[in-house]
């Protein structure tokens, strides 16, 4: 084989790596089963769970 034909292997086999990741990421994004877990985790920055500014005082 040629430079030129393993550079084109190559390239097509890390472009379906690359999909294949993308389309098990988009699969578990889109689960249903995770939308609860999705949804606790976009309201955590919201949440006032930090200790009070004199918490070192009691």
């Amino acid at each position: 084989m040629a430079y030129e034909d393993i550079q084109v292997v190559t390239q097509i086999a890390s472009l379906a790596l690359f999909m294949g990741i993308m389309v098990v990421a988009y699969i578990y994004a889109f689960r249903r089963s995770n939308k609860a877990k999705f949804a606790e985790a976009s309201e955590m920055p919201l949440r006032d769970d930090a200790p009070p500014a004199d918490w070192d005082k009691q």
